[in-house]
């Protein structure tokens, strides 16, 4: 939570009645989609699912997630972020037991797209609440949001995980779910409710212009390199670099821990510099870190280079983000990016893998880079348009 333009006189009542209980929301959100990322061997040896199989019924959460978020706009308009976020937040964390014990894959199946619908319209709702902030409090905190979330996610997969080793699907759920919901329930008086700034920007119809249609794009691009890291890296130091079994996760680790403190400097970094020359130099990081981790073909080097991808992917979909939050209609604007990158990130893993299996992993994310590329100039004509808008 840098870069804060408040007065100093303002600055800690503002992170008591805004930024904590916002924070907390993310962190929340990520610890769930953590502990479900904790759980997926035990569910697949529960459903004696292939990898195959078990990969088609996890589309349920992407197309639940995506369905969500295309009517979480008008929810916002007409409800507000603050109850959005309380009672999708009730729904994911039943859904989250559901999916520890579901024990046939129509219920799993079931479950899922409860799961994804319930996270992502929080999601949303989470997005618009931050961009709403940092709109009418001129306070650049999209990004430490967003590292609350992946802070929230590590903690999610490691706490499941110690959890598992000690106890039932059903008693580490219903721990998960009453220690996140208290927690919730302890911030969540500090809220202050903003629907009625947002109501006068949003407008009574769904609306996506120009500007919202490049950044969409451009999240969905960000948001498959990023799936490419978390898909591929492993198999890469396995296959490609012949790292250690021990040492094959070390390429995500690295980038999980590079993005979460990217994101923790990057409100100061687009306050001191601009947006950007910070997506400008976000963009390079990430080309160099892809070309690190292929082309020095070194065990330590290539982890490094996923670790410069984490920095450089970090603070672009935050400001993203903040940019649809400063639309002529926010609501839909941020659902809208949202939706479309979580799009992007259902429909990249077929496509690289493709690309893959044709060439090599190293190749595939070559073409990684190259859409890091696209992102920068992408992010131009998206400012060029928003300009000519006003």
């Amino acid at each position: 939570m840098t870069g804060s333009a408040l007065p100093t006189r303002h600055f800690y009542r503002a992170v008591h009645r805004f930024w904590y209980p916002t924070a907390t929301n993310f962190f929340v959100n990520g610890v769930v989609f953590g502990g479900w990322a904790a759980l997926v061997p035990r569910a697949i040896g529960r459903l004696d699912a292939d990898a195959g199989t078990f990969g088609l019924m996890l589309l349920g959460m992407g197309i639940g997630a995506v369905l969500a978020m295309a009517f979480s706009s008008r929810l916002i308009t007409r409800f507000g972020a603050g109850p959005l976020i309380r009672v999708s937040l009730a729904i994911f964390l039943a859904s989250y037991i559901a999916v520890s014990i579901s024990p046939t894959w129509a219920l799993f199946v079931a479950a899922l797209l409860l799961f994804g619908a319930a996270g992502g319209m929080m999601d949303v709702a989470m997005n618009a609440y931050a961009a709403d902030i940092e709109t009418h409090m001129n306070w650049r905190v999209m990004a430490s949001f967003h590292g609350m979330w992946s802070i929230g996610g590590l903690f999610g997969a490691a706490g499941v995980g110690a959890m598992l080793a000690v106890a039932g699907d059903l008693a580490q759920a219903l721990i998960l779910s009453a220690s996140m919901l208290a927690l919730f329930l302890t911030c969540q008086h500090h809220l202050v409710p903003l629907h009625h700034r947002a109501e006068g920007k949003v407008g009574s119809t769904f609306r996506i212009d120009r500007v919202a249609l490049l950044l969409g794009i451009l999240a969905a691009v960000c948001f498959s390199a990023e799936g490419a890291v978390r898909d591929w890296s492993s198999l890469f130091l396995a296959n490609e670099v012949r790292a250690g079994i021990e040492r094959t996760g070390w390429g995500f680790a690295a980038f999980s821990a590079t993005m979460a403190l990217g994101r923790f400097t990057g409100d100061w970094l687009r306050l001191r510099f601009g947006e950007q020359p910070v997506i400008m130099t976000s963009c390079v990081l990430a080309i160099l870190g892809f070309l690190m981790a292929v082309l020095l073909d070194r065990e330590l080097l290539t982890i490094a280079g996923f670790a410069l991808v984490g920095i450089g992917l970090s603070n672009i979909v935050p400001i993203l983000v903040s940019a649809a939050g400063r639309s002529a209609t926010p609501g839909s604007s941020i659902a809208f990016v949202v939706s479309i990158g979580y799009a992007g990130y259902l429909a990249s893993p077929p496509l690289l893998g493709f690309i893959a299996a044709r060439s090599s992993l190293g190749t595939m994310f070559l073409v990684v880079a190259a859409s890091c590329a696209a992102m920068a100039a992408g992010w131009i004509l998206a400012e060029r348009e928003s300009s000519a808008g006003n």
